[in-house]
């Protein structure tokens, strides 16, 4: 199982522009030491749901922020994307200093070769090798034309912006010696990594292939790639059981704030709450009745066209209890399940749905999950997924359908693995795609059930909207494809319909003075 081990790190570093010494990396303490600072730096990237780079995916139909106050969220909603935006530079700063950490390692780690043999230096090189170009990933998905620095570097006016085929291919290079030199699972094998949990060989392979799907897109549109990205998802899928990989039973349990790890998280980050910690569940994602910050929840839309069953119930939250008849200025309060006092969404203040998945407190249980949240509740110790074995199944499925033409048995093994367990569970039947669909009718089903399963998350709806160049037709009302749901007019009113220029945000204003070589 591999989790990206965060919250048990305790080097506090802040290395944008203060970098490690070239003579720190000539032992395994020392390796030892930047390693941790690599996996610290990594998940303050995704430190909070709604601000740093999180903040672009808005932009997809599943994610909205439905309070005018949220004006960051209101923006990237709206594709109103400011290059002088706070969380814009964050993210930005947050992405290039983890990139400067990993090229410390990757330049020097050879420096202790007399220290360690090669299979754990490579190990240490791999680890760093993974975060760079998992981070530059998001980097190129988010901004297209981007500086790729290859050396430990404070920023300077001799980077230019690298092309968005230049990133990629220095993408999948990383990868490859990441998943050749990463281990299946870290038990056993170094007692360094807190609770056996580190990046791991199937977490480069399913970021390989996610690569190489996305390449197969806009605005690459390699499509010669979906048979790569075909081949090495299958290399998960015929040996699941050698990674420990599976669909948990129930949709429910993979959003419980315990255990923090299961066996369908192929990468996430782990967070201790205090020193470590993400703003996903508690006040952000809770309406103002319940102190909620009212940052983010579900588009109307979205959630109408939802299918009903297990998954649904366990991706949105869309009744609430009340006391005195009403939300409207009354104070919201536990109330026993068998009393009906009870409000759907369309009568809270915002009238949005929001997200079960993020919303329960760590340590609560029955009717604690409805209690008015705490002024130290609004950070998180949920253990945030990055990649989860869904996502390959689907890669897989819709990879083959288009390198091969037609989609094979297994391709439609895989999304009904999906598509069952959110109806009922694994094992259950019933809610299978029907066979003898052409390779585009199915690529097209498999990318809505991407939207359903994927609701939300990090690897998301916003990024297959630029593949799929749909971007422009999800904002309308009434899309011309109708598998979309379309925006419904209770969202906030778009300035002016958005177009390729939307997909990718502006670079930070601050970086972009100081070296015009990143004007664009």
């Amino acid at each position: 199982m591999m989790i990206v081990v965060s919250g048990c790190m305790s080097l506090e570093e802040e290395m944008y522009g203060k970098l490690f010494p070239e003579s720190l990396y000539s032992n395994r303490d020392e390796l030892e030491l930047t390693n941790n600072a690599l996996y610290s730096r990594f998940s303050k990237i995704f430190h909070s749901d709604y601000t740093t780079l999180r903040i672009a995916l808005f932009g997809g139909d599943d994610l909205t922020t439905p309070y005018s106050g949220n004006v960051p969220r209101m923006q990237y909603d709206t594709y109103v994307r400011q290059a002088a935006d706070k969380d814009l530079k964050d993210g930005w700063e947050q992405a290039y200093m983890t990139i400067n950490v990993a090229n410390g390692i990757i330049n020097n780690y050879k420096k202790a070769a007399d220290a360690l043999g090669e299979a754990e230096l490579n190990r240490y090189a791999a680890q760093a090798y993974f975060a760079r170009a998992t981070v530059y990933f998001w980097l190129v998905r988010l901004f297209n034309e981007i500086p790729y620095v290859t050396t430990a570097r404070e920023p300077d006016k001799t980077i230019f912006l690298s092309s968005p085929e230049t990133v990629y291919e220095s993408i999948i290079e990383d990868l490859k010696f990441a998943e050749t030199w990463l281990p299946n699972s870290w038990a056993g094998i170094d007692a360094v990594k807190l609770n056996g949990a580190a990046f791991t060989a199937g977490a480069a392979k399913a970021t390989l292939a996610s690569v190489y799907l996305t390449m197969a897109g806009y605005p690459l549109n390699k499509t010669e790639n979906y048979r790569l990205a075909k081949e090495k998802a299958a290399e998960l899928i015929d040996n699941e059981s050698s990674y420990g990989y599976r669909l948990i039973d129930h949709c429910e349990d993979l959003w419980k704030p315990e255990p923090k790890i299961n066996n369908e998280m192929v990468l996430g980050l782990i967070y201790d709450g205090i020193s470590e910690y993400n703003v996903f569940a508690g006040k952000a994602c809770r309406p103002i009745q319940f102190d909620g910050w009212e940052a983010y929840c579900s588009e109307v839309n979205f959630f109408l066209r939802f299918p009903a069953g297990e998954r649904r119930e366990a991706t949105f939250v869309y009744e609430f209890p009340v006391t005195n008849g009403g939300p409207t200025g009354v104070a919201i309060v536990p109330v026993p399940p068998d009393r009906n006092d009870w409000v759907k969404w369309t009568d809270m203040v915002f009238a949005h749905p929001y997200y079960q998945k993020y919303w329960e407190i760590e340590g609560a249980t029955g009717n604690d999950k409805w209690r008015m949240t705490t002024s130290d509740e609004w950070r998180s110790g949920r253990t945030m997924p990055i990649i989860r074995y869904a996502e390959v199944l689907l890669t897989y499925a819709e990879a083959q359908a288009m390198a091969d033409g037609t989609p094979n048995d297994l391709a439609y093994r895989c999304v009904n693995r999906v598509r069952n367990r959110a109806f009922a569970g694994v094992g259950s039947s019933g809610n299978e795609l029907q066979p003898g669909l052409n390779a585009t009718a199915f690529r097209d089903s498999v990318f809505v059930e991407r939207g359903w399963e994927l609701a939300g998350e990090f690897n998301s709806r916003w990024f297959d909207l630029i593949r799929f160049e749909l971007v422009e037709d999800a904002a309308k009302e009434t899309p011309d494809n109708k598998f979309l749901p379309g925006r419904s007019p209770s969202e906030f009113t778009i300035p002016s319909p958005p177009t390729k220029k939307s997909y990718y945000l502006p670079i930070p204003e601050e970086d972009a003075l100081l070296n015009p070589n990143l004007l664009r």
